[in-house]
C-alpha cells in the first residue's frame, strides 16, 4: 500500500476542544516574514511564535491571546488544537506545527495551573497520535519529527511520562534505522538544507520556551549541516544574547547579513542589540539601513522609526529624535511612543535657547 493510500486513512490530530470565543480577523498587511518577527519581539520583549504564524487563523488567533490580560488557557487550547491539526500535511508531519503544538498546550498549563492536568493530557495525546502516525507513513522524514516531538515533550520534565517517553524514542530509533536499513531513497526531504531547517525549527522552540543553552547547540548542529541557513544565524544571534554572549551574538548577524544584505528585519534586530550596548552611532546606522529597506507595513515602519528615535535621544539628539518619534507615533500610536515624545519635550523646554547673533 502507497503512502498516499495510507494518508487518506489517517485518524485526525486529537482536539482538547476548548473555544476562546476570541474574534478572528488578519488584520495584518502582507510585509517580509522576517519583519514581522522582529516586530512583534520589540513590542512584547520576547518573541511570539503563534502571533508571527504563516497561518492567518493562528496568527490572529495569537495576536488576540497575546493581547489578552490575564491570559487565558482556552486561547492557548484553541490554538494548540489548530496547530495539531495543521501538523500532518499530505504524507509528512510539519515539524514546526508538532512543535507548536506542543508550546501552545503547555502555555495553556502554565497560564492556568487548575488546567495543567487537561495540558499534560493533551500533549501525551497529541505525541502518541504523531508517533501512530509517524509508523503508519513509513517515512524517515516522518518518523524523525515523531521523535523529536517525544524529545521535545522530554524536557517538559513530566515525570509521570518519561518512561513511556524513553520507550518510545527508543523504538522510534530502531524504526528509522529499520527503514534507512532497507535501502529507502534520498528525497530533497533529506538534503542538508532540509535536515538544518528541521534542527533550527527544533532550536527556535526550544529558544521560545526560555531554553537558550540547549537551543544554542541545536543551532550549532543546524550550521553544521548547512552554513547557508540564514534563519539559524539569525536565531542563533537571538540565543547568544539571552546568554549574554553579546560580541558572538553581533557576529553571527554579520553572517545572517553576508546571506541576506538586504533583510530589514535583522539590520532591525542587530541596531537593537548595539544599542543596547551603547554602541549608540553604529546602532543608529543600522535602524536607518532598516528604515532604507523596510515594506510598506506601517507597523513595521513604526518599530524601526521608534528605534531611531531611541537612539537619538540617548545621543542628546532631541530635535532629531522628536522628529523620528513623531513618525512612529503617526504610523502606529503607541504608550512607548507618546513617552518618548514626552521626554524629548521636557528635554527641549529645559534646554535654553541659543542667543541671537547680531546681525
Amino acid at each position: 500500500m502507497s503512502t498516499d493510500s495510507v494518508s487518506g486513512d489517517l485518524p485526525p490530530a486529537p482536539q482538547v476542544g476548548r473555544i476562546s470565543f476570541s474574534p478572528i480577523r488578519d488584520e495584518e498587511p502582507r510585509g517580509l516574514w522576517a519583519q514581522l518577527l522582529t516586530a512583534f519581539r520589540d513590542l512584547s520583549g520576547s518573541f511570539d511564535p503563534f502571533a508571527n504564524d504563516a497561518n492567518p487563523q493562528i496568527r490572529a488567533l495569537g495576536r488576540a491571546a497575546h493581547s489578552r490580560t490575564p491570559p487565558l488557557a482556552d486561547d492557548y487550547f484553541q490554538i494548540g488544537d489548530l496547530c495539531a491539526h495543521l501538523t500532518l500535511q499530505g504524507t509528512l508531519l510539519s515539524q514546526t506545527y508538532a512543535a507548536k503544538t506542543i508550546a501552545a498546550y503547555h502555555r495553556a498549563g502554565e497560564v492556568a495551573p487548575e488546567e495543567l492536568a487537561l495540558a499534560r493530557q493533551a500533549i501525551l495525546a497529541f505525541t502518541a497520535w504523531a508517533t501512530d502516525t509517524a509508523r503508519l507513513l513509513g517515512r524517515v522524514e516522518t518518523l524523525e519529527v515523531a521523535l523529536q516531538t517525544c524529545e521535545l515533550v522530554s524536557r517538559l520534565g513530566d515525570d509521570s511520562a518519561t518512561a513511556w517517553l524513553l520507550a518510545t524514542e527508543g523504538s522510534l530509533r530502531e524504526d528509522i534505522d529499520r527503514v534507512l536499513a532497507g535501502g529507502e531513497p534520498a528525497s530533497p526531504a533529506r538534503s542538508s538544507e532540509q535536515e538544518s531547517r528541521q534542527i533550527s525549527d527544533q532550536a527556535q522552540m526550544l529558544l521560545r520556551q526560555g531554553q537558550p543553552e540547549p537551543a544554542l547547540q541545536l543551532f550549532e548542529r543546524a550550521l553544521l549541516a548547512s552554513e547557508r541557513n540564514h534563519a539559524a544565524w539569525l536565531w542563533r544571534a537571538m540565543a547568544l544574547t539571552d546568554l549574554g554572549r553579546y560580541n558572538e551574538a553581533i557576529s553571527s548577524y554579520d553572517r545572517a547579513l553576508d546571506l541576506e544584505p538586504e533583510n530589514a528585519g535583522v539590520w532591525n534586530n542587530k541596531g537593537a542589540l548595539l544599542m543596547e550596548l551603547g554602541r549608540l552611532e553604529a546602532a543608529l546606522a543600522c535602524f536607518e539601513r532598516a528604515l532604507e529597506l523596510a515594506s510598506s507595513t506601517s507597523t513595521i515602519q513604526a518599530i524601526y522609526w521608534l528605534n531611531k528615535g531611541k537612539t537619538l535621544y540617548m545621543l542628546g539628539r532631541y530635535p532629531d529624535a522628536r522628529i523620528a518619534l513623531t513618525t512612529a507615533h503617526d504610523l502606529d500610536p503607541s504608550p512607548e511612543s507618546a513617552a518618548g515624545l514626552a521626554a524629548c519635550q521636557e528635554r527641549l523646554n529645559s534646554t535654553p535657547a541659543a542667543p541671537e547673533l547680531p546681525e
